[in-house]
């Protein structure tokens, strides 16, 4: 299995590598960038080599204590523990804050060599698509880092609490001091780029358009901003650009195609760029899915798993299916690739082919957004269309949705979530966010999104041991907030509070 993952990622590396002829490696200050094809070289880089998903995991409530467990991994063990992170190693926080602000930093020279290039003051037309390509880069990087590193946006507290460096210029100066500015400076920051990146996005100016910010994959990532920003009209309007009349078709075929393949098969078939429910792959360092996730100590158990994947609220059966053994078990995501560090080198970096915008996500915001719009007939019709992908022995009439069956398993009284997000929530939109809230976290278990959710709706997070013990992350835990690495306050940006 290992070796035909090896090929299939090698040749997606390849893929995505192979465009760029003159930067075999990311470019320094010095590299000239003087023409169109050298600026869509350059923001190949423009997307983060480091992977956010193991600590993020670990510290939701996707992950439990398992009885026993076969490796042990401090990045784990801090995430699990909301702990100040130890390590800097690649899938720690460090690693992440500085592989965003080095793609920033591409982006920001892509950027810079678009506007020394125009004439007259007019970008030609074979550098627009770049033009937005590098945009929504920038803006794609500082929302991670926002949504990491500050707390949630709410319009009550945003021009108080603490940002994050937004950069919007190349660095010429290594002493060069930021400010983290406020969530709301941020947040408007963010929105220009997103508005004015979209205008220019152009699927016709990549050869393979699924590891570039396409027109599909750009607009789910508004989507996803216009969503923290409880804006839902506009959720609306830019999923609506995304998926078909049809959204089954678009979705990853788990109970269909994916349910005739091995381990080995369905592994490669996950990050593939042909995939039709993956709207953007990027590679990017990181052992997370090299089968540790099924051996950390702060995992899966057989018994969490029984909880989280129980019978749908609808009847039918889910259809994630569990490999390995008792303790370590898992299911299916991506695969890896090593990267050598030398030609003749037994030893290299694990790599993974990384899915950051998917169908699956433009689905479940846009009945996020009917729900919030009481537009519930849509919900059911959006929901109907993802069961029929995710349970198995699907049955349009038996496992029709209908509000009645929602309203039993995830009403206040029943399951309690605590969602308390900075609009109010009704007693039926409560139960439609509770039903979308458990969704998510079954479609994106092991990526990290679990974590996300919790900031955005302020949800209290448990954490179990097996001694008995319960630890409690409230909902304005000030360590909801990762801390700001070391390196970085050493350079003037201020702490986050403990």
């Amino acid at each position: 299995m290992r070796n035909n993952i090896n090929i299939l990622l090698a040749a997606l590396l390849l893929a995505f590598t192979s465009c760029s002829s003159f930067l075999d490696e990311m470019p320094d200050d010095r590299t000239v960038i003087d023409s169109p094809e050298k600026i869509g070289e350059l923001l190949t880089f423009a997307y983060p080599e480091q992977n956010h998903q193991m600590f993020c995991y670990a510290m939701s409530d996707n992950a439990t204590e398992k009885p026993k467990s076969s490796r042990k991994n401090e990045i784990n063990s801090d995430a699990y523990n909301w702990l100040d992170f130890r390590l800097t190693t690649q899938d720690s926080p460090d690693s992440y804050w500085t592989g965003c602000y080095s793609a920033i930093k591409q982006a920001n020279h892509a950027l810079d060599a678009i506007e020394k290039s125009k004439r007259n003051g007019e970008m030609s037309d074979d550098v627009k698509p770049f033009y937005g390509e590098a945009l929504i880069a920038r803006a794609y990087c500082h929302f991670m880092l926002v949504n990491l590193w500050s707390p949630t946006y709410d319009p009550a507290t945003a021009d108080s609490d603490l940002g994050i460096p937004y950069v919007t210029k190349p660095e010429t100066n290594v002493l060069t001091q930021y400010h983290r500015g406020t969530v709301a400076d941020v947040y408007e920051n963010l929105e220009k780029d997103i508005v004015e990146g979209l205008k220019y996005i152009d699927d016709n100016a990549y050869g393979n358009k699924i590891l570039h910010w396409n027109f599909k994959a750009a607009h789910t990532f508004a989507a996803r901003f216009y969503s923290w920003k409880g804006n839902f009209q506009k959720v609306l309007e830019h999923t609506d650009l995304v998926l078909a009349s049809d959204p089954a078709e678009q979705l990853r075929d788990l109970n269909g195609e994916y349910s005739k393949m091995d381990i080995n098969e369905a592994i490669i078939q996950w990050g593939k760029t042909d995939e039709k429910a993956n709207l953007l792959v990027t590679p990017q360092y990181s052992s997370w899915f090299v089968y540790f996730h099924g051996s950390y100590q702060y995992a899966m158990s057989k018994e969490f798993y029984d909880f989280v994947y129980r019978k749908s609220f609808v009847g039918g059966d889910w259809i994630w299916d569990l490999y390995g053994g008792d303790p370590d078990i898992f299911f299916v995501k991506w695969g890896y690739h090593t990267k050598k560090t030398g030609l003749n080198s037994d030893i290299g970096y694990y790599m993974i082919m990384n899915v950051l915008v998917d169908v699956e996500e433009a689905l479940l915001l846009r009945m996020e957004a009917n729900a919030m719009l009481k537009n519930y007939t849509a919900v059911h019709t959006d929901m109907d269309s993802y069961m029929s992908r995710r349970l198995r022995a699907y049955n349009g009439t038996t496992h029709k949705v209908d509000f009645t069956k929602m309203e039993k398993e995830y009403k206040e009284s029943n399951y309690e979530y605590g969602l308390s997000p900075f609009y109010e929530l009704d007693e039926t939109q409560r139960v439609y966010m509770n039903c979308l809230y458990d969704l998510r976290r079954k479609e994106y278990y092991y990526t990290g999104n679990r974590w996300f959710d919790h900031k955005r709706f302020n949800t209290k997070v448990r954490h179990y041991f097996v001694n008995g013990d319960v630890a409690y992350l409230s909902e304005k835990d000030p360590r909801k907030q990762l801390q700001i690495p070391l390196n970085a306050q050493a350079q003037g940006i201020e702490a986050n509070p403990r």
